[in-house]
This record gives structure tokens, sequence and C-alpha cells, in this order.
């Protein structure tokens, strides 16, 4: 009796312990999405929101029109931390888009790219016409590509064609770490 209590207590230790170090408690939130139509001529903005699905999951979903024909696209992006307001954050970077598409060649940018393609339209070459969208993006703290200090982030995202800024988009997260 005393030997199958041991082993018992020595089984239900393991599973203790397996399960605890399975539990990731980092926690990955959308907080926000603001998109702008700077020219109204080149894009129409139908959809730009957020969707709570459940308490810790958040759905973004961008949908516009391109009036015209996008040949020349140039994409910025810039990470934003949180800190007595929002201050720019590790990168900076501009694209440009026609050339990412044919062969992505930017290291964050393939990162973010490739989290949400799977949701989106934006998957062939130039030119653009027509309607682009994302449409359901998702992300769990485990899907996050990179280790991210604890806090509040906003990803700026600004869009031209021919060298014109036609559309600003602002994604606003929270992110907060697995501490133990």
């Amino acid at each position: 009796m005393g030997t199958a209590f041991r082993i018992i207590c020595l089984i239900l230790a393991f599973h203790i312990v397996f399960e605890q170090s399975t539990i990731n408690a980092s926690r990955f939130k959308f907080t926000n999405f603001v998109c702008d139509s700077v020219d109204e001529s080149w894009i129409s903005v139908h959809k730009c929101r957020l969707k709570a699905i459940s308490r810790d999951k958040t759905t973004l979903s961008f949908n516009g029109t391109l009036r015209k024909t996008a040949k020349n696209i140039r994409v910025h992006g810039q990470i934003f931390k949180r800190a007595s307001g929002f201050k720019p954050w590790l990168y900076n970077i501009t694209i440009d888009g026609c050339r990412f598409l044919q062969r992505p060649y930017n290291a964050p940018a393939i990162l973010v790219y490739n989290l949400f393609k799977q949701f989106s339209n934006l998957n062939f070459t130039c030119p653009y016409e027509g309607q682009v969208y994302v449409m359901g993006f998702h992300l769990s703290a485990e899907g996050v590509p990179v280790p991210l200090p604890s806090g509040e982030y906003l990803i700026l995202i600004k869009w031209y064609i021919d060298k014109v800024l036609i559309l600003s988009t602002g994604i606003y997260f929270s992110f907060e770490e697995n501490l133990s």
C-alpha cells in the first residue's frame, strides 16, 4: 500500500509539473484598429474594425476597394511602444510593395506578412485593383514570432501609391509576456 501510494503521488507530481510547464501565461490582444483613407479618389474603406470573439480573442477585419489600378506601391511601417505616450520602438521600415510580393526581401516585413497572408487576398503581385481585404485575422501569444516585453504597442502602416499617401492604418495591441 505504501509503494502504490508513492507511485500515485509521483505520477500526480509529474502530471502537475508537466501541466504547469505547458501553460503559456502570455497574452496578446488587439485593443484598437484605426483606418484613415487620406485620398478617397484612390481607396474606399468599407470595413475597419475589431470584433471580440471571446474574452481573450479579438479578430481584425479590413475591407476596401481600390478605385484605380495600383502599380507603384510603397509601404511604410513603424512600431511604437507606449511609455508616457507612444514612442518609436525598434523598427521603422519602408518597402516596395510590388517587389516584396514578387520576392519577399525584408525580414521584419516577412514576419508580419506571414502572420496575416492566410486571412488576406494580398497574395499576388502588382497591379492591384478592386477589392482588398484582411478578414478575421487573429493572433495568439504563441503566434507572436519574436519575444516582446510586456506593454502596449502600435503598428502604424502608411500605404503610398505613386508616392502619394492614400491610407494610414494603426493597429493597437497589448502583450503580456509569460513571467513564470
